[in-house]
């Protein structure tokens, strides 16, 4: 069943959004750091309502995103598949990834 326009297009204005408040959270942190301190790397950690819920519509919540990646594999005790599902704009992605198990084999 194809996926209507206008669905996608709200999920992909999601991850925007997502991304323009993480890029202004990480800028700003960067503004206050000392120039000779981010040639060494910092770590960078922060908690924020609204970047929270920005993340859990876009990426935990959204249910339209694009498969670009699949694999099945076949071991002994039975059957793995792996999948990577993505929404990526121009400037920004969100990944989600998948791994089922299966206990029967693969023909």
């Amino acid at each position: 069943m194809p996926i209507k326009e206008n669905y996608k297009r709200q999920a992909l204005e999601k991850v925007e959004r997502l991304g323009r408040a993480l890029e202004e959270a990480i800028l700003l942190a960067l503004e206050q750091r000392d120039p000779e301190d981010l040639e060494f790397g910092i770590s960078y950690e922060f908690e924020s309502p609204k970047v929270e819920s920005l993340w859990k519509e876009a990426v935990e919540e959204n249910n339209y995103m694009e498969v670009v990646f699949t694999e099945i594999m076949e071991h002994h005790d039975g059957a793995y598949l792996k999948a990577t599902f993505r929404n990526s704009t121009e400037r920004y992605f969100a990944d989600r990834y998948v791994s089922v198990r299966s206990s029967g084999r693969v023909e």
